[in-house]
């Protein structure tokens, strides 16, 4: 509903949310009454002022659970865009109430805590913590009202229809810069600057990323919403996407029939035409023809299973293109997740990580002599044989260590790596992989606030100086301001170090028969992206391998250009590939078109998220929370919406920047779960515990990934590790070997770019031995 507005305020949340903190209070009035009554002693060890003092409390106690009543009731009619008349009233009643009434039982339990019957200690304690309890009550609501104090009504900062563009869009840039800021600073000091923290960034950045921010929030005092608001919006939303894959399942399944039945009747035909060619000869011994029939049995419509049900684009076990892409997907997965270092390795190891870092540099320190690999520069010593060249580690190369022990490596298989940290550079190593004679540069994804930082600098950069630069075709093409700029930084250290030069090109490189693969992880799985066309030229049988790349990275004809060498690889209902700012805008006006649709309380909107589930289920909740989209009644946040709207075409309008849509990179293996154990440690072994999992890789489109999908996996589905296990698991089930891979080489030419594995994404056909292998899995 509308933000409460009473008391000159306008508070930070609505008043259908009071229904929750009464519905918590009213049990806690009730524990107050009795321990009242316990330690009054029945009234009988009281004078008259103790008297008074137990009237007037248990009188205070009853009104205040009357109008904790009243609050439930009034908050659960109407809907999240309708006000309620009576929260205000009640809000100011309590408040005139409770204020006063508070202070003078406060200060008569001070004196009735003096007496006592018969020095009975039950009684002497139960006073003062009735006291305590008032008290408290007292403290935790000043500091909830304070902290959702909002701004007052008279605040002209606050701004009806227009007044904030009178402003000027400075204001709220520079508002938003001081935000960012301070949450950077308050985050750094709180994680002890394990995340980083330390670097403020320069101006420009903050800058960049407060323009962000304040386009995308900008209502111009028009919209009228709280966060709860935006809560009840995701759920249905929520309902609304699984409710349309529940129809995409359908049409598929049916889609799948039709080229079942249409194989049928080409291998009839075949077989009548055979038959005919046998009449025409005169060959009397006829054959008995051939009458097949469709599998109906494959086409079960079972929910669990229906990606791997006729499915055009999945990958065949069978294939050896397909099973060269997933092995090499499962070996150099775990070198994307290495250079993640001792925090990655601790947290998916809390128990035994520490034990196993400190053992294996023990065992590698000796015969050192020093704790710290490298210099003041951290780069080792070139004359020492064995020793890592590495810069920006911390004390007993922890970084080193952990990357080593994640990868399985030895340590002169690591031949650089540079663990520094800061909104332009990011941590990078360069790795010797002898089983794949290869040179992985492998570059770290977002760990710290400055990665993030990067990550926020979405607005669209021009590539045809990048292009110019590097030797590829960059004209007119766009791409993600953040990463394109850590990326031309690891391309600078590159060539200050040569380290490549000297694994592979220079007289008497140790591996120039070496090919180079470039990976990484989310923000890294982008750098490798743009490192991949910086380095093309130099090292043209380059392959590149994105691991949840960020989805607002390259423009189409870009994206599309590096297929050839490129295979990003996305894991389920994982959020960064479908993070953009066209998806982010299209996620907002989403939630702003469902809330005004919803036609019940926000409590029975949350509700159904816990209480529904199942498709079936989900297409009556739709129908019963939700207003048909062709029939959703005239409301004020209805018209409010359509200005908001009209506040954001004229943000763009002004701001001039081009309309530049941006995807992810190369051909796209997308692994989808479609099977997961049924029990759960706790009920939670969907977010945090279980893995088992089974997914099905396909391949997918780059613009298969423009709108965000709620899920509960969504963040979990990201995280590194879980994509290299998920990987890896996959990899086995198809009897590969994980550990030491296929030194079978892996190349594919332009022509490929449609796929892989027997599957052609431009012309949309995939081979029938792909689809007969997965359908006889169900």
């Amino acid at each position: 509903m509308p933000s409460l507005k009473t008391l000159n305020r306008r508070w930070l949340f609505g008043g259908d949310e009071l229904q929750v903190v009464s519905l918590v209070l009213i049990p806690v009035r009730v524990i107050q009454v009795l321990l009242t009554f316990m330690g009054s002693g029945n009234g009988t060890c009281f004078d008259a002022v103790g008297t008074i003092w137990l009237a007037v409390t248990v009188a205070y106690y009853c009104v205040c659970v009357l109008l904790d009543l009243a609050t439930v009731y009034a908050a659960s009619i109407g809907t999240p865009t309708s006000p309620r008349q009576l929260i205000p009233n009640i809000v100011r009643l309590k408040a005139a109430f409770m204020t006063p009434v508070i202070v003078v039982l406060c200060v008569a339990s001070i004196y009735c805590c003096t007496f006592h019957c018969g020095g009975n200690i039950v009684y002497r304690l139960m006073i003062p913590l009735i006291s305590l309890s008032q008290l408290g009550e007292v403290i935790a609501t000043s500091c909830c009202l304070y902290t959702l104090r909002g701004r007052r009504l008279d605040d002209p900062h606050l701004g009806t229809l227009g007044q904030r563009r009178r402003l000027g869009t400075e204001y709220l840039e520079s508002k938003w810069e001081k935000r960012c800021r301070f949450l950077c600073k308050c985050s750094g000091f709180f994680t002890c600057f394990l995340f980083g923290g330390n670097d403020s960034g320069e101006g420009n950045d903050f800058a960049m990323v407060a323009r962000v921010l304040a386009d995308y929030f900008e209502d111009d005092g028009s919209l009228d919403i709280v966060p709860s608001d935006v809560v009840a919006g995701m759920v249905c939303l929520r309902h609304v996407q699984k409710s349309d894959e529940r129809i995409f399942r359908e049409q598929r399944m049916l889609s799948a029939e039709a080229r079942q039945n249409d194989r049928v009747i080409s291998e009839q035909i075949s077989d009548l035409q055979k038959q005919a060619f046998e009449d025409m000869t005169g060959d009397d011994a006829k054959k008995e023809s051939k009458q097949p029939t469709p599998r109906t049995d494959l086409f079960e419509k079972d929910k669990t299973y229906w990606h791997r049900v006729a499915n055009r684009d999945v990958l065949d076990p069978s294939n050896q293109d397909d099973r060269d892409v997933l092995e090499e997907a499962a070996r150099f997965s775990r070198h994307a997740l290495s250079i993640y270092t001792w925090m990655l390795y601790i947290f998916m190891h809390p128990i035994t990580g520490v034990p196993k870092l400190c053992g294996v540099r023990c065992c590698r320190m000796k015969g050192c002599g020093s704790c710290c690999g490298g210099d003041g520069d951290g780069e080792g010593s070139d004359g020492e044989e064995g020793r890592t060249r590495h810069t920006g580690d911390v004390c007993c190369s922890l970084h080193a260590t952990a990357l080593l022990a994640q990868a399985n490596l030895e340590e002169s298989e690591l031949a650089y790596a540079h663990f520094g940290n800061s909104i332009v550079e990011n941590p990078y190593c360069i790795i010797i992989d002898h089983k794949w004679k290869s040179v992985v540069l492998s570059v770290r994804g977002t760990l710290s606030l400055e990665d993030c930082i990067t990550d926020a600098l979405t607005e669209s950069v021009p590539l045809d100086e990048c292009g110019r630069k590097w030797g590829f075709d960059g004209a007119g093409e766009y791409a993600h301001t953040g990463i394109l700029t850590s990326a031309e930084w690891i391309r600078n250290d590159l060539d200050k170090h040569r380290t490549l030069e000297k694994l592979m090109k220079d007289a008497g490189a140790p591996h120039p028969d070496y090919r180079l693969r470039v990976t990484g992880h989310s923000l890294g799985a982008g750098c490798a992206t743009f490192l991949a066309l910086m380095l093309k030229r130099e090292y043209p049988d380059l392959r590149c391998l994105p691991y949840s790349p960020p989805g607002g990275l390259v423009t189409m004809k870009t994206a599309k250009a590096v297929a050839p060498f490129t295979t990003s690889f996305v894991l389920n209902t994982d959020i960064v590939p479908r993070l953009s700012v066209e998806s982010m805008e299209k996620l907002r006006n989403d939630v702003l078109d469902l809330i005004s649709r919803i036609k019940v309380s926000k409590m029975d909107v949350l509700k159904s998220a816990v209480l529904g589930s199942g498709g079936t289920d989900r297409l009556h909740i739709i129908d019963d929370i939700l207003h048909p989209r062709d029939a959703v009644p005239d409301s004020e946040f209805k018209e409010q919406v359509k200005r908001f709207k009209d506040v954001q075409r004229n943000v763009k309008e002004d701001r001039g920047a081009p309309a530049v849509s941006l995807y992810p990179p190369g051909r796209i293996v997308h692994f989808i779960k479609t099977e997961e154990a049924k029990a759960y440690c706790g009920g939670c072994g969907k977010f945090c515990g279980g893995r088992d999992r089974e997914y099905t890789p396909m391949w997918a489109h780059n613009d298969d990934f423009t709108e965000i999908q709620i899920s509960p996996s969504m963040a979990f589905d990201h995280f590194p590790d879980r994509v290299c296990v998920s990987i890896e698991g996959v990899a086995r089930s198809w009897d590969l070997d994980c550990e030491a891979g296929s030194l079978r080489a892996v190349g594919w030419g332009v022509g490929d770019v449609g796929g892989g594995g027997g599957v052609d994404i431009d012309s949309g056909e995939s081979s029938p031995q792909a689809e007969d292998s997965l359908l006889n899995k169900v």
